[in-house]
């Protein structure tokens, strides 16, 4: 093929002639799409944003997320958005794998593949209702619920899948059949630690059943948070909640001896304020100076 150049150098205007038409009879270059993330997992429920950028070979880059089109190898796991602030962002709805997600340029037809996998959500969390505790009077019941977090940060009522179960039936039952499950009755005066369990994953949600007696004598100390974190030179404030024997609740903060397990990790004052010292690992104990009951909680001091 005659260059421009070595036609002008040659000072052939004709020569010079043909080399500006086949110049612009040469076919236009075709870009390249790139997709990112190329390849993702995704849980149901859980949305992602696709970047698509198109490339020439001697020419410019661009984002061109919001020009290109999308097209879902299986709608009804995942769809992309087509409009306004949603183009681009693919929504898993059910397992499946694999999804193809292909991007097309309608300028220039060029295409790129993005390869989706989805799998089930999983149980992260599971919280009992009433936490961190529940008093019932002697032949008492009072029905729990279990409300489960997943990794995709949706909740759902569980309370009729995970498996419950009483540390101490002496104290209290609870319900694991198929109807009643999460029905708590009472037994006699103690406390059972009642557990509701995901089967498929093995993560628990607990909470403390007081059975109370006839005298209405502090039972138990539940001192929260707990587990409780503080940054070294940081304050976090202990509550102490105290369970009585005719089931009534109150605050005995100010009313119980506060101490630590470990004073150079951390202190803590009589009202109950906790000071991170040090890196490290301590039990904070709450006790009742009539009756010594106590209540602990952990707390964990970082950099």
């Amino acid at each position: 093929m005659i260059s421009l150049a070595s036609a002008l150098r040659s000072g052939s205007a004709a020569a010079a002639f043909a080399a500006v038409v086949l110049a612009s009879c040469a076919e236009p270059a075709v870009p390249t799409l790139e997709v990112t993330p190329e390849r993702a997992t995704l849980t149901t429920g859980e949305s992602l944003r696709l970047t698509v950028t198109r490339r020439y070979a001697s020419g410019p880059i661009e984002n061109v997320t919001q020009v290109v089109a999308y097209v879902s190898s299986d709608q009804s796991a995942v769809r992309v958005g087509e409009a306004g602030g949603s183009r681009g962002v693919v929504t898993a709805y059910a397992v499946a794998n694999p999804v193809l997600i292909r991007v097309v340029d309608p300028s220039s037809d060029a295409t790129a593949i993005a390869t989706l996998s989805v799998v089930p959500a999983s149980i992260v969390s599971i919280d009992v209702q009433p936490s961190p505790a529940l008093v019932l009077p002697k032949d008492g019941e009072r029905q729990l619920t279990a409300t489960a977090t997943f990794n995709n940060k949706t909740t759902a009522d569980v309370t009729a899948q995970v498996s419950w179960q009483s540390s101490n039936l002496a104290a209290a039952t609870v319900g694991n059949g198929p109807t009643g499950k999460g029905l708590v009755k009472s037994v006699a005066t103690g406390d059972t630690v009642v557990t509701a369990t995901d089967p498929a994953t093995g993560v628990q949600g607990r909470t403390t059943v007081f059975v109370a007696g006839d005298a209405p004598s502090l039972k138990a100390l539940i001192v929260t948070p707990n587990p409780a974190v503080v940054i070294n030179g940081g304050t976090v404030q202990f509550i102490a909640q105290g369970v009585f024997g005719d089931g009534a609740t109150r605050d005995v903060t100010r009313d119980v001896h506060w101490a630590s397990s470990r004073t150079d990790v951390a202190t803590i004052g009589a009202l109950g304020l906790a000071s991170g010292l040090a890196n490290g690992d301590t039990t904070i104990t709450a006790t009742d100076p009539t009756t010594s009951v106590r209540g602990s909680a952990a707390l964990t001091v970082t950099p």
